[in-house]
């Protein structure tokens, strides 16, 4: 057993005990449709469930006061658009992969000092930031994400990178890294919801924000770093006693949602995960204008690769990776490759021999790919999108390609285990 997980092996097989809920197929469910986190839906919850969710509310608003007034709401786009691509912003400058020594080299500790000045006042960072110029006077560029975000890996690389340098340093010079790096742990504590779910944003900003967030591994990522917290990994183990049991029970919480959420079909499989969920009722739900509640397959690729990393995978886990991976076989698209500059057809080509392609998203109910554009329409056609959205987003990928060659080696290794006891 690996250093990292030695002290959850208990804790991990307790997450697992919480699987007989699952989310059902929610046939007709509106495809556009997410509703925000409130103070009038938490007073509708059970008395059991609720003083958690009113704390929680109450210590999301505490933490917003901490930031200037600012507008909560994203501007998107509610038609299509004329011209190019919208691209997505990310962070720039943050080297995750370099040797143990270049931390401790002068240019690893200098973005690591902007990294520090780049924190928010809530302890968390925006997306877009680049880490290889300094932060301009005044803070130029800060927007609605200076809430902190999970987003584009956003706080969660940072943390990363500043666990990595702290740990390449002696500690009089590494006291600022170390603080920023405890208030981001701590702000990854605090926003978890009360039933293991993350939001996009914390504090909440409403609308899609608010939503669990599969999309772009933003709530795996967070479970990583309270994985890492509870093993204390690295720079990681410089976490207090009381940060490290916070980090196990968030562990705990994170995969029975990961488990309550995976999609069950009216037919009673389970299928995959959606890239955002509903943080009350679990339900598959929307986020952008463009993206419908449907099954997603490169989220979920994500979703099962997080799950086959666990050391003692109990039989509720086991099904859930085998039951995704089957469904993966299902809706694969076989002897095709994706002509994104197409404008007629399907935009698929055939081509005997191709590796097998995906949909980005899947129709919940028929399995049938999906394609949403910015006005909230819902196409079956990729070439039926306007061109910005058709070009600008990643419909079609072979995301799951890796984790089903990773799940042969799994299985397999499972199998072995099953037979041992």
């Amino acid at each position: 057993m690996s250093r990292r997980w030695a002290p959850l092996p208990l804790v991990l097989a307790s997450a697992m005990l919480w699987s007989q809920d699952r989310v059902p197929a929610p046939i007709g469910w509106p495809p556009n449709a997410f509703v925000p986190v409130t103070a009038e839906r938490v007073a509708a919850l059970p008395p059991e469930e609720r003083f958690a969710w009113l704390a929680y509310l109450e210590a999301s608003e505490k933490r917003a006061r901490l930031l200037p007034a600012r507008s909560n709401r994203e501007i998107s786009p509610a038609a299509p658009v004329a011209g190019p691509p919208l691209g997505a912003r990310h962070t720039r400058g943050l080297r995750l992969d370099a040797p143990a020594v270049w931390y401790a080299s002068e240019e690893a500790r200098s973005i690591a000092d902007r990294v520090a000045a780049w924190q928010t006042a809530v302890g968390a960072w925006t997306k877009g930031i680049d880490y290889t110029r300094p932060r301009p006077r005044g803070g130029e560029g800060i927007d609605v994400w200076s809430r902190g975000t999970l987003d584009n890996n956003a706080t969660t690389a940072e943390l990363r990178f500043l666990a990595q340098v702290v740990a390449a340093n002696d500690e009089r010079r590494g006291r600022r890294w170390r603080e920023a790096l405890l208030r981001a742990l701590d702000y990854i504590l605090a926003s978890q919801y009360p039933n293991g779910g993350f939001p996009q944003i914390y504090p909440l900003a409403g609308g899609y924000h608010d939503a669990i967030t599969y999309n772009d591994a933003a709530m795996l990522h967070a479970l990583e770093i309270l994985r890492d917290v509870a093993a204390q990994e690295g720079a990681f183990a410089l976490a207090s006693s009381a940060r490290r049991e916070k980090a196990e029970r968030g562990l705990v919480l994170g995969l029975r949602c990961v488990l309550g959420t995976q999609i069950e079909t009216s037919d009673g499989r389970r299928a995959a995960w959606c890239q955002q969920h509903d943080a009350l009722t679990l339900l598959p739900c929307a986020a952008r204008n463009f993206e419908p509640a449907a099954a997603s397959a490169m989220e979920s690729s994500a979703v099962i690769q997080f799950l086959m990393t666990l050391p003692h995978p109990s039989p509720a886990v086991v099904r859930a990776v085998d039951d995704a991976v089957a469904w993966f076989s299902r809706v694969a698209l076989r002897d095709v490759v994706w002509r994104r500059e197409a404008t007629d057809g399907t935009g698929l080509s055939a081509v005997p021999g191709a590796p097998a392609l995906w949909a980005r998203l899947y129709e919940i109910g028929t399995d049938r790919p999906i394609f949403g554009d910015r006005d909230r329409t819902i196409h079956y056609a990729v070439t039926e999108l306007s061109s910005e959205r058709r070009l600008g987003y990643q419909w079609y990928g072979t995301w799951p390609q890796e984790a089903l060659e990773a799940h042969r080696v799994w299985r397999a290794k499972v199998g072995s285990l099953e037979n041992r006891h």
